[in-house]
């Protein structure tokens, strides 16, 4: 079955970063109330809360912290088709990029891309092959990745080391590396 994308993008006025994931989870009844983990597992707003010190609880939060930190977003999908009966980026086939939405948002004074995944990165380049603007793949904030982030060297020396104590912990210092740091 195929899905459009429920929500557009958001592109506050005063955007310089672009943050772009794949596709809104669907749990089953529904997509939740706005974008990244509305309806799914994702840590996606819970990071981008701790990162900013700002509450991640309803639209107008996740709004706010877009607002006052100059973050468009949008998902590189416009439409998918699920491969297997989850949220995976692995399993979505993507049916039309959303050409529209990372376009509009382009056209802002965007200085720096982040991508959530590999999977949207790859994707990205491969349809925006253009675009020269300076990018950063952040760790997936699906609990999936959780796996690949507990096999990393520098994790495993900041855990034994007693700097972090999980893989959110790990996620969270390298979101506030790039987000607030500006390091890709």
């Amino acid at each position: 079955m195929i899905e459009e994308h429920p929500f557009g993008y958001n592109l506050p006025e005063n955007a310089d970063k672009l943050l772009i994931g794949s596709f809104p989870c669907h749990n089953g009844k529904d997509y939740g109330d706005w974008f990244y983990s509305g309806s799914g597992k994702s840590d996606f707003w819970k990071l981008m809360s701790d990162v900013f010190g700002m509450p991640c609880f309803t639209k107008d939060n996740k709004t706010e912290i877009c607002l006052k930190h100059g973050i468009a977003i949008t998902d590189i999908a416009s439409k998918i088709e699920r491969t297997k009966g989850n949220c995976s980026d692995s399993n979505l086939k993507i049916v039309e990029v959303n050409t529209a939405g990372i376009n509009s948002c382009l056209k802002a004074n965007i200085k720096v891309i982040y991508f959530t995944s590999k999977f949207v990165e790859r994707h990205f380049s491969r349809n925006f092959p253009e675009v020269k603007i300076p990018s950063s793949v952040l760790l997936s904030p699906s609990p999936a990745a959780n796996v690949y982030i507990a096999g990393l060297p520098e994790y495993k020396d900041l855990l034994n080391r007693k700097e972090v104590s999980s893989p959110y912990d790990f996620r969270l210092l390298k979101y506030q590396d790039s987000l607030l740091n500006g390091n890709r």
